[in-house]
């Protein structure tokens, strides 16, 4: 080796250093560019209204720092109250697609995948406790840098919201929590169900049942819902299921204090009007609608007249 050759390598190895402390700079960074092109975006022209066609493909991204990457599609007016919607058990932001129109006009309305629904993160992780939901959208409105939305939360998302409210009291103004009930643990029911998938996902007819509805529902609307709730993994569903029936939250119902509207189909099965008074006694100062011969979605069936109940109360 000559001399002038030997006196290169160190600067040799100094550029192959850099090079890779670079990379790696780059990799760490990358998370934080997204999240801040998603803020530097919120002044952006959003669409009032989205068809079921194009649903997918509007859904945005941002990562958390709860560990995932979450979903979300944006709607409304930018300079709008922030509004942010959590959907029911193995739905995701489609679910609310036939309402937020009639919202549009006057929020920003945010609508998310829940952690193991639609195309937000599905982490293998035993079960999904309604706490750990609660935590994704605290972090969800830091990385968007949302400032006291108001939350509707719709059955499986109503106990999230009411978790959310509870443990994140001053993240949020106003509460509506359609077709909910006190979250009281122990209810091992809908995980039992969903044991007898084993690896299988859940066939037709209980696509059909999971979505039966008293009232007429937007076909076009459900046929995407049953296909994108049905290609969840079969872990997946367990998760969902095992975690819903593992939090007791009455017990700190107490320190709820936000502004709540809860909204009730008389139809509802699954929330049913005992629930509906128990769940009245545990948020004394709530206000409450119910609709005569509506089921668990109100949002689907009569999506306009939810919807202006809704601005009633948050614009009061």
């Amino acid at each position: 080796m000559s001399i002038k050759k030997a006196n290169k390598l160190p600067l040799i190895i100094l550029v192959i250093i850099l090079s890779f402390s670079l990379a790696a700079c780059s990799d760490e960074n990358e998370t934080t560019d997204s999240n801040e092109d998603n803020n530097k975006d919120k002044d952006k022209d959003l669409p009032t209204e989205i068809s079921q066609k194009d649903w997918a493909d509007s859904k945005q991204s941002v990562n958390l720092d709860t560990g995932i990457e979450m979903k979300y599609v944006e709607m409304g007016d930018p300079d709008g109250k922030p509004l942010v919607l959590i959907h029911g058990m193995t739905d995701n932001s489609r679910g609310w697609s036939l309402m937020a129109p009639y919202l549009a006009e006057d929020f920003h309305i945010y609508m998310i995948d829940l952690r193991g629904h639609g195309d937000s993160d599905k982490p293998d992780m035993g079960m999904y406790p309604i706490s750990l939901y609660a935590s994704d959208i605290a972090s969800f409105i830091e990385e968007m840098d949302i400032e006291e939305p108001d939350i509707i939360g719709h059955s499986l998302g109503s106990a999230v919201a009411q978790t959310f409210a509870i443990n994140y009291p001053d993240k949020l103004d106003k509460l509506v929590l359609e077709s909910s009930s006190p979250i009281e643990g122990g209810d091992t029911t809908m995980y039992e169900q969903v044991l007898e998938f084993g690896e299988n996902q859940p066939d037709d007819e209980f696509m059909d049942n999971w979505y039966s509805n008293p009232n007429p529902v937007d076909e076009e609307f459900l046929s995407y819902e049953k296909e994108e709730s049905q290609k969840l993994p079969p872990y997946d569903w367990r998760q969902i299921a095992k975690g819903s029936g593992f939090s007791n939250l009455t017990p700190f119902m107490d320190e709820l204090d936000s502004e709540t509207l809860i909204l009730w189909g008389t139809e509802d099965e699954l929330a049913d009007e005992k629930l509906q008074e128990d769940l009245k006694e545990l948020i004394p100062h709530a206000d409450f609608i119910s609709y005569d011969g509506n089921g668990h979605n109100i949002q689907w069936e009569i999506p306009e007249e939810m919807a202006a109940d809704v601005l009633e109360f948050l614009q009061e």
